[in-house]
This record gives structure tokens, sequence and C-alpha cells, in this order.
């Protein structure tokens, strides 16, 4: 699949489709508004996120005075970062996908 052929309905399945060189995924969330679509991201993607990759560790905290980011690590300790503050749900989504499809 092409990545112009993805529209925000089908950003979790393609995002999926291309976790396969991610080895562990971290979100780190503050407690206040800039978290709020990473927040919503996580309750509607998680376990989609979680049956399409049953061995990949998905790890989310929340913490006080932070920047919200997700981190996806890949082989040899590589890790690529990505701000998520005041993003929404989709965007986060599409961010997974561009981390998935990444070359670390």
């Amino acid at each position: 699949r092409e990545m112009s052929d993805i529209t925000p309905s089908t950003y979790p399945r393609a995002a999926m489709a291309q976790l396969r060189g991610v080895r562990e995924l971290r979100l780190l969330l503050c407690k206040g508004a800039p978290s709020e679509g990473a927040k919503q991201f996580i309750v509607q993607k998680y376990a989609e996120i979680k049956k399409a990759n049953p061995q990949l560790p998905f790890l989310v905290r929340e913490m006080s005075d932070i920047t919200p980011t997700m981190t996806a690590r890949f082989d040899y300790g590589k890790e690529k970062v990505v701000q998520l503050a005041n993003l929404k749900a989709a965007d986060i989504a599409k961010k997974l996908a561009d981390l998935g499809g990444a070359k670390a």
C-alpha cells in the first residue's frame, strides 16, 4: 500500500503493518491538555495495536510537567522520538505510521 493511499480512517491499519521493525513503543503523557489527543489515541487504538503486534512492548506512562512524546525503539538500541503535544488522535496515528516506516 502506498502512503498516498492512506486516509485518516486507514492510518492505524497501515501503521500496524509497518511496525515490524519497531522493538518497543513508549508514550509519555502529561496530566494536562497537551496530552488529550494522545489519550484519545490510546483509548481508540491500543487494543488494535496489541492485537496486530502481540509481542511488541507498548508502554504508556503519565507524568507531571513533561512534553508528551512517542518513542519507537529499533534494533541496536536506536530510537526515534516524536513530540505529541496538542496533536489529535488521527495525527498521532499518522506519526506512528511514519515511525514504523522509518529506517533507524
